[in-house]
């Protein structure tokens, strides 16, 4: 298969001189990314649904509207059914994306439907460095995430800001040395880089301590609570309950919308999923900007050795890789999942937390996520579509007129 169509591992051929009915019974009633294209190959629309069989008879068997007083006769114009199945949302999202990438590159971000990844982001090197919110994840730097979404990062930089007494006035940080402090260096809250007060050297070493807190609260909560032990020891116990209050916000920072902050180069997942039939497991290993299943398991593992092995073999290649646009958009969709609710997500395990035991608890707890199979109903049950708004004709360019999603 040339081109986009290179991701669809499956086809069938409608012969208009055949009935819609036989060729059905050539099709499977699963979940499948799928495309219908004319006798040309020329996209006509692209679809994820949980019904393939379902969903090529509702659309071929009827015409369906394409607008407010449009019709597409889509027997007219389909002669191939090009798919591939899918056994989860996080495969199916993968396979589509990839899919409409290739197939429409102009208009497929419109297709897709998957909101960025937001993450934190500081250069401890530049000359005034802050905390900000970002979904570039090409700057030079420290980018740190994924958090749940928009407001939780802000929410962390103030955390952040709070907990390390960080400059809160970037106006008033780009004039130092020469600024006047604000309230904060009263109150105690700021060492005053902006005055003079420390210098903008040791501004930026506060600010490198603080990364690396924020990539590893635990070892910071496991120090403060044998300060906070000592203190208590020698009956300081004001100093110990100021001691236990901040290591339990820092304990926080590894917790709800901020449970997967970790600098970018070490966004890197061992990631469970349901597999074509109950009791089987696909496990895919995620690095930045790359995904790829490694292994079916068909029973639970006795031993989660072999599974190690494979899942940490050459798993460090794709942290090295450039972080270009297909990258960034295979973080954001991963980072979209790791926040689904867990009843239906799969499992999730940073591979910088991987062992036999987190292996085989993984599998464990995949097996109580259900998911109820396509061929239950049938309805083709859609999860994605996009389509061009025009029907191709004989004098219309393959490449023509891409056009936005009819949404999902």
């Amino acid at each position: 298969m040339a081109g986009g169509l290179s991701i669809f591992d499956q086809c069938e051929i409608l012969d208009p001189g055949v009935g819609l009915e036989v060729f059905l019974k050539r099709l499977p009633a699963r979940w499948v990314v799928y495309l219908m294209a004319d006798e040309n190959d020329r996209p006509v629309q692209l679809l994820c649904v949980r019904n393939l069989r379902a969903s090529v008879k509702r659309r071929l068997g009827e015409q369906e509207a394409a607008g407010p007083s449009r019709r597409i006769d889509y027997q007219q114009i389909v002669r191939r059914i090009y798919w591939r199945a899918v056994d989860s949302a996080l495969e199916a999202d993968w396979f589509y994306l990839q899919a409409a990438r290739e197939l429409y590159p102009r208009t497929y971000r419109q297709m897709v439907g998957f909101r960025p990844a937001w993450f934190v982001h500081v250069d401890p090197q530049s000359d005034f460095p802050r905390y900000v919110r970002t979904t570039d994840l090409t700057k030079a730097g420290q980018t740190l995430g994924p958090v749940e979404d928009k407001q939780s990062a802000s929410r962390l930089i103030e955390e952040v800001e709070d907990l390390f007494d960080l400059c809160r006035y970037y106006n008033v940080l780009v004039d130092a040395p020469n600024a006047r402090a604000c309230a904060y260096k009263e109150m105690g809250r700021c060492p005053a880089p902006c005055d003079g007060s420390i210098s903008m050297e040791q501004y930026r070493q506060l600010i490198d301590f603080s990364v690396q807190v924020l990539t590893d609260p635990a070892g910071m909560v496991h120090q403060q609570h044998r300060r906070m032990n000592d203190a208590a020891g020698e009956l300081r116990f004001e100093l110990a309950g100021k001691i236990k209050s901040f290591a339990d916000r820092l304990a926080q920072l590894n917790q709800g919308p901020w449970r997967y902050v970790r600098q970018l180069r070490d966004f890197a997942f061992l990631s469970f999923q349901h597999g074509p039939r109950a009791g089987v497991v696909k496990i895919f290993r995620i690095t930045p900007g790359r995904m790829e299943p490694i292994l079916c398991l068909i029973d639970v593992p006795n031993h989660g050795g072999e599974i190690l092995r494979v899942a940490l073999t050459e798993s460090g290649d794709g942290h090295n890789l450039p972080i270009d646009v297909p990258a960034s958009e295979c973080i954001a969709l991963v980072a979209q999942h790791l926040f689904f609710p867990k009843s239906s997500h799969g499992v999730f395990i940073p591979l910088d937390r991987i062992d036999e035991p987190a292996i085989l608890k993984g599998y464990r707890a995949l097996q109580k996520q259900t998911i109820k199979p396509a061929d239950e109903s049938d309805e083709e049950g859609i999860l994605r579509q996009g389509r061009e708004m025009e029907p191709p004709t004989e004098s219309h360019d393959a490449g023509a007129d891409e056009a936005a999603s009819d949404g999902t």
